[in-house]
């Protein structure tokens, strides 16, 4: 016996009705798909430059507790980069890396030692880039023999007022050795793609590659330096301004101790 089949039919202006409102539901989705995405795109620039100044206002106050304690033990702030000729201050380079971790004075080389030990710095040099020839947070090197000397700069440094950074944290203001007038000099970073000791980059650099009229520091394109200014600082008198910039489309975010 057969089983009789159920056949259901349905006009034609009902089916096309039916596909009439599912086309009309796929769009409606598609637009809701399309203004959601719109606003994922419009919200996440903010959220990232909003963690960009969370991080980078983590650095600035600790830099800030470290040049108050500098200030507690010294009665002064670490200098800056004033020309008293022209009565200037050039906020991009200045000796804050060197001031913060202290250095030896070799006065029978007539060097500067820094904090590592690896780098032999002339006070000529120190005067070209940072405005002076010495460092204050130092101590006179102790003559020893070779043999002893290592362990006579670590006992010395002790006494030093230290504040140890990270790698990323600093950076060589020459891109390469072999850039003309190298010399292994260093400042506090807010980001830098590379320098010439070869370490790789981190933080928030400055766009490499913009001209070099643009550049934070020539010698290093990408190097994106703290800025300090002690010497009649505009925002914060009788201390100083610390701030950081960071680029970022055309536009120069300032994160400071104001």
């Amino acid at each position: 016996m057969d089983t009789p089949r159920l056949t259901l039919s349905f006009p034609a202006g009902c089916r096309r009705a039916i596909r009439a409102f599912t086309l009309i539901e796929l769009l409606v989705v598609i637009s809701i798909i399309a203004v959601l995405a719109g606003l994922v795109v419009g919200i996440a620039p903010a959220a990232s430059q909003r963690m960009k100044d969370a991080r980078v206002r983590s650095e600035l106050a600790a830099l800030v507790t470290a040049i108050e304690s500098y200030k507690a033990k010294y009665g002064v702030y670490p200098p800056d980069n004033y020309d008293p000729t022209n009565r200037v201050t050039n906020p991009t380079l200045n000796s804050l890396y060197y001031e913060l971790t202290g250095v030896l004075a070799d006065n029978q080389q007539g060097k500067l030692i820094a904090e590592d030990g690896s780098a032999v710095i002339d006070p000529a040099d120190f005067q070209r880039y940072f405005g002076r020839e010495g460092v204050l947070n130092s101590l006179p090197r102790a003559q020893g023999t070779a043999a002893m000397q290592n362990r006579l700069d670590r006992d010395q440094r002790k006494t030093l007022l230290r504040r140890e950074f990270k790698p990323g944290q600093y950076a060589e203001i020459f891109r390469s050795e072999r850039n003309p007038g190298y010399v292994d000099l260093e400042v506090l970073a807010v980001g830098f793609s590379t320098d010439a000791s070869g370490k790789r980059g981190g933080g928030f650099p400055w766009p490499p590659g913009l001209p070099p009229a643009q550049q934070p520091v020539r010698s290093n394109p990408g190097l994106n330096p703290w800025r300090y200014v002690s010497t009649n600082p505009t925002n914060n008198p009788g201390r100083f301004d610390l701030w950081a910039e960071i680029r970022e489309r055309n536009r120069t975010n300032i994160v400071g101790n104001w």
